[in-house]
């Protein structure tokens, strides 16, 4: 454990230079949303669903809300007891466990042969292997108070998943949970710098890397821009919004939707505003995450049970996918289809995953299950793997559907 408090405060001077620079975007500096009057003849094709049955594929001992991840015929994913776990796909037995210090709900990565996960305030980076602990890395909140009272985000406003973190080069990058960000080698586990956030509260969108730069959204509703290389806030665009969901960045744009019912466009350079999104006066919530296939984006909305699609060049809005329940976790392609796990917030004992073709706009299948998921899927050679609430790794082999 490597205590960072003299470096928080360099970071601090380079934050306080850094302000004098920081591009503000504000609210009346963007363009004007643009309202749907009715998705009337947009809805999802109706056609004959196949109705598919999961199979059990491993139970860990608590709850599992971290996203799975799949690589090399393993299963990496976290659970609400502090363990972290690698199961072989092949015998569906578990290889090793690790234990954290809180729990796991994050999105975890890979990079040169190691396993990179962020709870609380802790980075940890474990050898992909063995799952022996390379390096643990804790950056202390500014405020102690902050890390005592948000240990993590989940059922926060039902935010499900923790911030995750990046990795580029050789650098991980995660958020503390008072929000400040902290750049770690992952090699030799030092702390490259920090970065204090002004506004002191966690960071639920995670922080996304591209071209250089960091993405993430902090407490008060705001898209941040972090040059990795100079050390300063580049721009802040203020779109007053709760982003709970995953950001999406393609060709330059960045995807920010959330509690504010609207999908913001953002350019990733300047931070100006391209489009706003606001679905035919609606109160739905932007709770998922989003996907793009062509020119199309798709986006998860909560109390709606849709996926929504839109123009992602200039916010036109297209068509509804319905997903019967509340869609919170992030959808993954299947080629050009898109796979999305909903579930019943409310009732917490019903949950749907599913295909949409995107081409022919209708759901090829669904699974229904009496089940919480909240665990954003994988697709690994041929088969979909979602955690649960219940412990289950759930299973789809996605060539069998393809047969019938």
């Amino acid at each position: 454990m490597k205590f960072i408090f003299f470096l928080i405060g360099l970071g601090l001077l380079f934050s306080c230079k850094a302000n004098e620079q920081v591009k503000i975007i504000k609210q009346s500096d963007m363009p004007e949303t643009k309202k749907i009057a009715s998705i009337e003849g947009k809805k999802l094709n109706e056609y004959a669903t196949l109705e598919i049955q999961p199979e059990v594929f491993f139970t860990a001992n608590a709850k599992i809300r971290s996203a799975i991840l799949a690589d090399n015929g393993r299963l990496y994913f976290g659970n609400e007891d502090c363990e972290f776990y690698a199961v072989d796909i092949a015998s569906k037995q578990a290889l090793w466990v690790y234990t954290a210090d809180q729990a796991v709900q994050t999105w975890p990565v890979i990079a040169d042969g190691k396993i990179i996960f962020n709870a609380g305030d802790s980075l940890y980076i474990l050898d992909c292997a063995t799952g022996k602990e390379l390096h643990k890395v804790t950056c202390p909140s500014q405020t102690p108070a902050i890390s005592k009272k948000l240990t993590r985000v989940s059922d926060h406003r039902y935010s499900y998943n923790d911030s995750y973190a990046a990795v580029s080069s050789g650098i991980a990058y995660y958020a503390i949970l008072d929000g400040s960000l902290a750049a770690v080698d992952i090699n030799n586990g030092e702390v490259i710098w920090t970065f204090p956030s002004v506004y002191k509260g966690w960071v639920a969108s995670g922080v996304n890397f591209y071209n250089g730069k960091l993405y993430y959204t902090d407490i008060t509703g705001a898209l941040c821009c972090v040059d990795t290389k100079t050390r300063r806030m580049v721009f802040r665009t203020e779109i007053d919004d709760n982003i709970h969901a995953p950001l999406h960045i393609n060709d330059g744009k960045i995807y920010a939707a959330g509690r504010s019912c609207k999908v913001h466009c953002i350019d990733a350079n300047t931070g100006d505003v391209i489009w706003l999104s606001f679905p035919h006066n609606t109160t739905s919530w932007f709770s998922g995450g989003s996907v793009s296939i062509g020119s199309t984006l798709y986006s998860c909305t909560s109390d709606e049970y849709t996926i929504l699609a839109f123009n992602k060049d200039n916010g036109d809005f297209l068509r509804t996918y319905s997903t019967t329940v509340n869609a919170y976790t992030q959808p993954v392609l299947n080629g050009e289809n898109i796979i999305v796990a909903a579930t019943d917030v409310y009732s917490r004992n019903r949950s749907h995953i599913m295909e949409f073709d995107t081409k022919n706009h209708w759901k090829l299948w669904q699974a229904r299950i009496t089940d919480f998921v909240v665990s954003s899927p994988a697709i690994y050679e041929g088969a979909v793997y979602f955690g649960s609430d219940s412990g289950k790794i759930y299973s789809i082999n996605l060539k069998n559907i393809a047969k019938k």
